[in-house]
């Protein structure tokens, strides 16, 4: 059979800004994406040899509808499935075969089946060649439930099979699946199960291997990005990995990664000297809130380990950057949460602030309760992005919500806050920067590349490369270009604003009036809550 893989934008529209994405940092250096779709891809790899097979990546190029195609294969998150949708019908009314497969479909097969013919429930290694079995056979189920879960070692290496990889700046590895942590934002234990399952070491250390390098110098020192929603999750194994590939990193086989981790990374310095020696460049990890009270209504206990300061020391002492992932909105936020958790980043160095609007997503306890307490304003999933306000907060207006999370960003990326951390870690980087000769030829891609619309402020732009060229310290090109990049975002983001947005801004510079507000909007809500709870309770009573 002839198979077509899809892989969907997160909607069809060609301005949209995906930080993530990396648009402005892609373009300097001559890549079209930063991920390829791993969940799909590993898929495709899976599939028996005797089919025929197509990929497209709508992020690089139309979708032909008019394939010969016996089988299109979709996958799509929450926030794109709406796109995926959309696409599954086109397919359909040209009468094609869709497979629908995925986090979204696998919480929701029953309303995925309105938009495909087969659902692929739970992780699909396994699962796949059997739908391709019997379709041979003519005997296809609407609904194909994972029996539990694949073991990690017969997880292959992804194939690139009518794919290019030079198109793609990052390429991915994922190590373990599962997580037993119960948060209440996240559905990961109920997609990948509540243990942690790891691939063998060998395994890891040959898949490494077989990721194709590129021509030339930009091509072949692509970062490797490890998936795992915690790359630490069971330390003995971590340290066993860590080792193999400090040895591939010796070797010249390893070029520079990130990985995702909780703050207790910090907490083993023989770990953390592993992370350097690896070449791990960058720790992604989720502080998720700067208050206790916030992690403890999340149930995220884990952050409890030592103090944050200590943390963050450790990990920039081995020259490894942190990104800080940091949600806004939860119930216990007021509206002094904004000013706050920039203090805690300008605080505690963190390098890349990542910032994600509350979302309720499905199959976690938040939607379920937020649901529950009619505070959702629909199921658009579109806008399910952690960008968009979903639901009702309980201390601040929607609108406040959506201006406090632009608010941010602009002020973490703004011209002073970009250049004030750069040239704090470059003048304190314990590793060396980048010679003179690749600095001045990035220097050169950055001013052909960047345009004024880009980067309106051209004073910023040039003050940003006189540090990046200044030979007493120690710059690096990555960390340069993804402050750019984080700035354009920041930019990009204006078009959210509410109409309130200057009233908004004027609250959330003053702590004062924030907890004044905040106050007032939660005694509104109590009343609105012990509300619905009484006719809850007469409707149970009648």
């Amino acid at each position: 059979m002839k198979i077509h893989f899809v892989a969907t934008r997160k909607n069809a529209d060609p301005t949209e800004r995906e930080l993530y994405e990396l648009d402005l940092m892609l373009r300097v250096l001559g890549f079209d994406r930063a991920f390829m779709d791993l969940g799909l891809q590993t898929v495709a790899t899976v599939t028996p040899s005797h089919h025929d097979i197509r990929f497209t990546d709508e992020y690089l190029e139309r979708i032909d509808y008019d394939t010969d195609a016996d089988i299109v294969a979709l996958s799509g998150k929450t926030s794109c499935i709406t796109r995926t949708y959309q696409v599954a019908d086109e397919f359909r009314r040209r009468g094609k075969t869709v497979v629908l497969g995925g986090i979204h479909a696998s919480l929701r097969p029953d309303e995925a089946l309105q938009h495909c013919d087969i659902v692929v429930d739970g992780e699909a290694e396994e699962i796949w060649p059997r739908v391709l079995a019997d379709l041979e056979q003519g005997k296809g189920k609407q609904l194909y439930k994972a029996d539990g879960f694949p073991e990690m070692s017969n997880i292959p290496s992804v194939s690139w099979r009518g794919m290019d990889p030079s198109r793609y700046f990052y390429q991915q590895l994922q190590t373990t699946r599962g997580c037993p942590f119960m948060c209440r934002f996240c559905s990961v234990p109920d997609i990948s199960g509540q243990a942690f399952r790891c691939k063998p070491e060998a395994n890891i250390v040959q898949e490494i291997r077989d990721i194709p390098l590129g021509r030339g110098p930009i091509q072949r020192s692509r970062p490797l990005y490890v998936v795992d929603d915690n790359f630490i999750s069971k330390p003995a194994y971590t340290k066993r990995l860590l080792e193999d590939l400090v040895k591939m990193r010796r070797a010249g086989e390893l070029p520079d990664w990130s990985a995702e981790t909780t703050l207790n990374v910090a907490r083993d310095d023989q770990m953390l000297d592993l992370f350097r020696d690896a070449g791990c460049t960058v720790l992604i990890i989720g502080f998720e809130s700067v208050t206790e009270a916030t992690l403890q209504d999340m149930d995220k206990s884990v952050n409890f380990c030592m103090t944050y300061q200590e943390a963050v020391d450790a990990i920039r002492a081995r020259g490894i950057k942190t990104v800080g992932n940091f949600i806004v909105g939860f119930d216990t936020d007021d509206l002094r949460v904004f000013r706050d958790t920039l203090e805690f980043i300008d605080r505690y160095n963190i390098m890349y602030p990542f910032f994600s609007i509350l979302t309720p997503m499905p199959g976690t306890g938040l939607f379920d309760d937020t649901k529950a307490e009619g505070r959702l304003f629909h199921e658009r999933w579109d806008l399910y992005d952690t960008r968009h306000v979903v639901f009702q907060p309980k201390q601040m207006t929607p609108d406040q919500l959506m201006d406090g999370y632009v608010w941010i960003y602009e002020q973490a990326y703004g011209p002073d806050a970009v250049l004030s951390r750069l040239e704090d870690w470059w003048r304190n980087n314990p590793i060396e920067g980048a010679p003179m000769s690749e600095r001045l030829f990035m220097a050169a891609k950055v001013t052909a590349q960047i345009r004024e619309r880009d980067i309106p402020n051209r004073r910023f732009l040039k003050d940003v490369l006189k540090l990046y060229l200044n030979k007493n310290l120690r710059a690096e090109t990555g960390s340069m270009l993804y402050m750019l990049d984080a700035h354009h975002f920041a930019n990009f983001l204006g078009r959210f604003n509410s109409r309130n947005k200057e009233a908004n801004y004027r609250l959330f510079a003053d702590p004062e009036a924030a907890m004044a507000t905040s106050k007032r909007l939660s005694m509104q809500w109590d009343k609105v809550e012990k509300k619905r709870k009484k006719r809850a309770k007469l409707a149970v009573v009648a």
